[in-house]
């Protein structure tokens, strides 16, 4: 089965890259087109790792949080006195304030 290329630009890249290698127009596109797979699968591949490894991260947090018992505590957020007791300036004004 055969190729049409109607660009005729592409069509006198792919000779002309052809003509460079000493290989056939076959032979070019074969190989350009397995070096594009073999990127893109591996770009593939990356991504599916990725998606892994943040589903490993949440399940993680999640099995910490309930063994450490923080998934029962109030998630209600901290005041700025209750963080500010947390740090002690050692300035009478600002701590007692």
């Amino acid at each position: 089965m055969g190729i049409f290329i109607k660009n005729p630009e592409t069509e006198r890249v792919v000779r002309e890259l052809a003509a460079l290698r000493g290989d056939t127009i076959t032979g070019t596109i074969d190989q350009l087109a397995k070096a594009a797979l073999e990127v893109e699968r591996g770009i593939r591949a990356r991504r599916a790792r990725k998606a892994r490894t943040i589903e490993e991260m949440k399940a993680a947090t999640d099995l910490f949080r309930r063994q450490s018992g923080l998934d029962r505590l109030s998630s209600e957020p901290v005041t700025k006195a209750e963080w500010d007791a947390l740090w002690p300036t050692g300035i009478a004004e600002i701590d007692n304030a």
